[in-house]
């Protein structure tokens, strides 16, 4: 069978684009990933304003998703704070404490 294709919307990696951290990294989203200042966090972040587990972006069906996992300061998609999770396109971005992560292809 075809390898299962995701949407063209739909971003395939993350691209950190702002941030004291990992600044230019990028991280593949082919499954669940997680963001916060624990070490267990697909994405550890190194910043006070960000929780242990933060947030993360998983797959619904076709698309990726965005989840604030309750976290103290917020997490933002495109300047707008979480209040459930909501659905990514590329060219989105997430920020969380002080990194910002791009949606790219």
């Amino acid at each position: 069978p075809a390898p299962a294709r995701r949407p063209k919307k739909a971003p395939g990696k993350a691209a950190v684009v702002e941030g004291e951290n990992l600044l230019g990294k990028t991280f593949p989203l082919d499954g669940e990933l997680t963001i916060g200042r624990a070490e267990k966090c697909s994405v550890v972040l190194d910043d006070a304003y960000v929780s242990q587990m933060h947030a993360r972006i998983f797959q619904r069906g076709d698309g990726l998703m965005v989840e604030d996992m309750g976290s103290t300061n917020g997490t933002y998609l495109n300047r707008r704070r979480l209040t459930a999770p909501a659905e990514l396109q590329r060219g989105d971005r997430i920020k969380i404490g002080k990194t910002v992560l791009e949606m790219r292809k």
